[in-house]
C-alpha cells in the first residue's frame, strides 16, 4: 500500500533556496490553548465564549502545521531538483481529505525518511513511527487540545531538525561545528614585528668639557 522512493546514490542534490519554517511557533498555540483552559476552570468563564477561542486556536495551530509541512516538501523538491515524488501542495492538501488523511500522515513521513536515509548524510527514524506520533497527536486533541498540539509540533520539530542537518551536509557545513578560534598572531603581530626589529637607540651628545 505504501510505496517508497528509490534514490540513486549518485543523484546530485542542490542547496535549497527556501528556509525551514519556525516550528517552535507552534508551541505558542499549545501554550495558549492550555492557558485558556486554566482560566476557564479558575475564573468560571462562559463556556460558549471559551469554546470559540479554543476552536480558533486549534484551527490556527492546524493551519500553521500545514504551512510547515508545505515548506518541508518545498525544500525537498529544491534539494532533489524536482525529483521528489510529493509536491508541496499535495503534501499539505491531502491532510484535509476525510479518512484518507489517516493514511497520509503515515505515507509522507515514510517517503521523507526513506529519502534522507538513502542519501546517507543523516540518520532518521522510520517514518511510520513518526506517523504513529502524528496520529496520536490528532487523536489526543479530542481529549485535550493543548496536548494534541504539543505532540504534533514536537514530532514536526524532530523532522525539521533532521532536514536542517541534511541541508547543512549538502552545503558542506556542520551545524554543530563552532567557528574557528581567532589567530593569536592577529593581536601579537605588531608586537612581534617590533621585537624582531627593535628601534635604533639614539645616543645623546656628550656636553663639551670646560678646563679651568
Amino acid at each position: 500500500m505504501f510505496s517508497s522512493i528509490t534514490v540513486a546514490p549518485a543523484l546530485d542534490e542542490t542547496s535549497p533556496k527556501s528556509s525551514l519554517p519556525w516550528v517552535w511557533v507552534g508551541f505558542f498555540f499549545a501554550a495558549a490553548f492550555f492557558v485558556i483552559e486554566v482560566l476557564f476552570v479558575a475564573m468560571e468563564l462562559d463556556e460558549a465564549s471559551i469554546n470559540l477561542f479554543l476552536t480558533l486556536i486549534s484551527i490556527g495551530g492546524w493551519i500553521y502545521w500545514l504551512v510547515c509541512i508545505h515548506r518541508f516538501h518545498k525544500i525537498l523538491a529544491e534539494l532533489s531538483n524536482g525529483r521528489y515524488p510529493i509536491a508541496p501542495g499535495e503534501a499539505a492538501g491531502r491532510h484535509i481529505i476525510p479518512f484518507y488523511n489517516l493514511v497520509w500522515i503515515f505515507k509522507w513521513p515514510a517517503e521523507m525518511s526513506n529519502y534522507i536515509n538513502q542519501r546517507g548524510r543523516v540518520k532518521m527514524i522510520n517514518g511510520y513511527l513518526i506517523g504513529a506520533v502524528l496520529l496520536f497527536a490528532l487523536l489526543a486533541r479530542f481529549v485535550d487540545g493543548a496536548i494534541g498540539l504539543a505532540f504534533l509540533f514536537a514530532a514536526t520539530l524532530y523532522i525539521s531538525a533532521k532536514l536542517k542537518n541534511h541541508v547543512a551536509e549538502v552545503k558542506g557545513v556542520d551545524p554543530n561545528r563552532l567557528p574557528p578560534l581567532p589567530d593569536p598572531e592577529m593581536f601579537g603581530g605588531r608586537n612581534t614585528a617590533a621585537a624582531s626589529n627593535p628601534a635604533p637607540v639614539m645616543n645623546e651628545p656628550t656636553p663639551p668639557t670646560v678646563e679651568w
